[in-house]
Parts: structure tokens; sequence; C-alpha cells
């Protein structure tokens, strides 16, 4: 078997706010073609480490870098966006295309793959949260890019479109894509993780796929896994 493709390599990542370590010593190695999701709590550092990975950060300390073919690095969805309510989805991605060179054959291809496809000349002022989550989700996707980087990107969606998701990011892996992804809600991603870092009080404290994960801790899901690592955490402290 040929050895992994690496296009994200971080050494030592670290972020500290005023005398606060919000994450701590982060190491990650990711390749080519897989979906790693960082799992935890609100306040773990998942969101952190995806603003440091960004750039939207900097990190107090540590490196990282990506190691990818093309001139941009990587499509992202933040966790959300206000876009403005008076513009329409095919306003906000005419924008966002000029951006990141993509056609608007490509555009129009994502309207209709994040659903949007009826309502693309409508204000966004009235549409649901889970309606704008998805113009988020297709602001990102419109580049054409080795890496992209959501996060959590399920926030506000109904199931129906947790599953498409799951779709849209299955196609994207499938095509040689790489998907890093943070959620705090671990059922709506982990099915679809090659491999999953459990992340709270800002260190990774377990990493490794599913199955590996779930063998060590015999169990089945990812919640039991979290809470016997705060037990363990608390019974230490």
């Amino acid at each position: 078997m040929a050895n992994p493709t690496i296009v994200l390599k971080a050494q030592n990542l670290s972020k500290t706010y005023g005398k606060k370590q919000v994450l701590s010593s982060t190491d990650l190695s990711i390749n080519k073609g897989e979906c790693v999701v960082f799992c935890g709590g609100n306040g773990a550092g998942k969101s952190t480490l995806i603003k440091l990975l960004t750039g939207i950060e900097k990190p107090s300390s540590g490196i990282f870098q990506f190691l990818t073919s093309k001139k941009k690095s990587f499509g992202y969805m933040p966790d959300h966006m206000n876009f403005p309510g008076e513009l329409s989805p095919i306003e906000v991605l005419m924008y966002y295309r000029t951006f990141v060179d993509a056609s608007k054959e490509k555009m129009m291809e994502v309207i209709k793959k994040v659903g949007l496809w009826e309502v693309r000349n409508q204000k966004i002022s009235s549409f649901s949260k889970g309606m704008s989550q998805r113009v988020n989700l297709a602001q990102a996707l419109l580049s054409d890019v080795d890496v992209y980087i959501f996060d959590e990107p399920t926030n506000g969606l109904d199931p129906y479109w947790v599953i498409e998701f799951k779709n849209i990011i299955k196609d994207l892996t499938n095509n040689g894509k790489t998907v890093i992804l943070s959620s705090h809600i671990m059922r709506d991603v982990a099915e679809i993780s090659d491999r999953v870092f459990i992340i709270f009080e800002g260190q990774v404290k377990e990493s490794g796929s599913l199955e590996e994960i779930y063998e060590k801790y015999a169990t089945q899901t990812l919640e039991e896994v979290f809470l016997k690592l705060l037990e363990k955490s608390h019974s230490v402290a």
C-alpha cells in the first residue's frame, strides 16, 4: 500500500488569550482524501483550532503548513455567517465567486447541491437559520481546492439536511478531497469520519478511527467515550 499523502501538518499548536490557555501543544498530520472530525463540547478548543488552521487567529506557539497543489489552500465554512438580509443567494455567491475564480456554471451547480435553487432569488432575510446555513455551505463549496474546513456545519440544519450534508462530505472525500470539520453534536458527524480527535480543556484527549476508539473504551458512541475521558480527567484532578 502506498504511503498516504499529507496535506496538512501542525506541530505544537497553542493559543493563549491573556493568561487563559485555550489550546495547548496540538500536533496534527492529515492525509489527502480523509475526513477528520474535531469533537468536543462547547468551549473545548475545537473552533480555536479551526481558526488557527484558517489563519483567522495566529498561534501563540507552534507551526502548521498546508501541503497542497492548489494556489488557494482551502475552502472554509465558519460556524455562522451574517449575510446581508437584502441580498439573495445568487447575489451572495456572485460576490464570493470573484474571490475563488469560480465559474457561473459552478455557482449554479452549488446552489442546486445545497437545495436553494427554487429560492435563489429570494432575500436572505426571509430565510430560516437552516437555509442561511446552506448559503454558508454553498460559499465554501465554490472553491476548487484540496482541503475543505467546516466549523460546526450542522448547526441549524434539520435532519434531512444533516443527511444531505453527510452525502456532500462523502462525495468530496470520494473525489480525493480532504475534509476537516468540528462539531459538538458528535452523532451528526461520527459516521462519516475516517479519524476523530476528541478535544476538551484545550487538549486532544484521544484520537483515532471510530473502531479503534470504540474498542479501546469498550463502547459504541463518542458521547460515552467523552464522558469516560471527562471522568478520568476529574479523578486525576
